[in-house]
């Protein structure tokens, strides 16, 4: 067996753009482990459209598409916007003990229930208990050892080999619990149908072409990508608003003004029509995008025109998206958190294949819509109703966790938290 191990590591954006769009056919796999049915492995969930490859990949992906469509998303917007006003009654009730709180884990519990409520279909009451066990689950997948992480990265490197040692793309008893937690939902709604706007009744839509495990492992995707990356996203936007005081103000009276012409209510089509809610949240997926790499395999032998170079099949290639989105050349002053880069004038500014946080092309994130429909909704019950400062315990300048697959803070988001009071 060939352990020889060949990563061609992306930073020249004329490459980026045949990866992503003129030369897909040669980058079209991601090269993480899964389980096949030719080599089967304690590790169902591993199959799933994140990891699957080639036709299976495309066959399970035009089938899941529809169901991430703005009109799906609307049919859910209730759900989550419910579990918003409950996060603002827990972190008030909590803020009563001390008004320091720890963001990053308030965001995990939000997005925790909001995906277990519509990739479950259950309760899981993380805003009210941080030990639920879906929150203990949901911490187990990425608050991996450094030996976890090295597994994570040699699963990528050598599937085959790692199938035969048994090494596990998910964590065993947090895959169990995911795994066991839908079949029971999929038993429960297919035997007590009851009408309700999921991905589970969306999911149960499907189940004369995929079998329940493999819905599960896609409601268990749904989970593990909303999340990290929209806690994320959230934790960030709620850190820099924090250290600028003047962005916080403006975007919490975009958001009264917006919510109060709408005779009070937020629905989906006003929040994603508050502009400069939207430059925060795209400059904040800029400077702090929750998946700092994207990976991708060649599936056949690429040559460079006009060049000798060839990137051999089965190299891994790695996109630092980070260092990418910190690139003076395409982001003037890249360390500053400026929204403006996304002003109206300026977004035309950007150039193409420079901002990747969801990835691009056939293979970008099929949850980008429910991942920034959470984020916003979340940001706005917190900015309507609170004010966000800087205290002792805050990280400046931010350091993260180096071992972390998604963006991590060291120490967390700590900061000190006021209820706003309307004039």
């Amino acid at each position: 067996m060939d352990l020889i191990l060949t990563v061609f590591l992306l930073t020249i954006l004329s490459l980026l753009y045949l990866w992503v769009k003129r030369r897909f056919s040669y980058w079209k796999d991601l090269g993480f482990l899964q389980a096949e049915a030719s080599f089967p492995f304690d590790d169902p969930l591993s199959a799933n459209i994140l990891t699957l490859e080639g036709q299976e990949w495309r066959d399970r992906r035009v089938k899941l598409s529809p169901i991430f469509t703005s009109a799906k998303m609307k049919m859910m917007f209730e759900i989550i916007d419910s579990i918003g006003d409950k996060f603002v009654n827990s972190l008030e009730k909590d803020m009563k003990l001390s008004n320091i709180c720890e963001m990053r884990q308030w965001c995990q519990r939000f997005t925790s229930d909001n995906i277990a409520s519509t990739a479950f279909g259950l309760q899981s009451n993380c805003l009210e208990d941080s030990n639920s066990q879906f929150m203990k689950m949901g911490r187990r997948l990425f608050d991996l050892s450094t030996f976890e992480v090295i597994k994570f990265f040699a699963s990528t490197a050598w599937p085959d080999l790692s199938r035969k040692l048994g090494i596990l793309f998910t964590p065993k008893e947090a895959g169990d619990f995911f795994h066991h937690t839908f079949l029971q939902t999929f038993e429960n709604r297919t035997k007590n149908p009851i009408e309700r706007h999921d991905f589970v009744q969306l999911l149960l839509n499907l189940k004369d072409t995929f079998t329940p495990t493999e819905l599960a492992a896609e409601a268990f995707l749904v989970y593990a990508g909303g999340f990290e990356s929209s806690s994320t996203l959230m934790q960030f936007t709620l850190y820099e608003l924090a250290l600028n005081q003047d962005m916080q103000d403006r975007l919490r009276k975009e958001l009264i003004e917006g919510i109060e012409e709408n005779d009070g209510k937020l629905t989906y089509d006003l929040i994603f029509s508050f502009k400069y809610l939207n430059m925060v949240i795209q400059e904040s997926l800029r400077k702090y995008p929750p998946i700092p790499n994207t990976f991708r395999k060649a599936t056949k032998d690429y040559q460079f025109p006009d060049t000798n170079l060839i990137i051999p099949k089965g190299t891994n290639i790695i996109l630092n998206t980070y260092s990418l989105h910190r690139d003076p050349e395409y982001f003037p002053e890249p360390e500053k958190f400026d929204p403006e880069r996304f002003s109206a004038e300026n977004v035309r500014n950007i150039r193409p294949y420079t901002m990747l946080p969801f990835a691009t092309g056939p293979r970008n994130c099929l949850g980008e819509r429910f991942a920034l429909m959470q984020s916003k909704i979340g940001i706005t019950k917190l900015i309507t109703n609170f004010v966000f400062m800087p205290c002792d315990k805050t990280t400046i300048p931010m350091k993260y966790v180096p071992s972390a697959p998604f963006l991590a803070p060291v120490n967390g988001i700590q900061l000190k938290v006021e209820k706003f009071k309307k004039d």
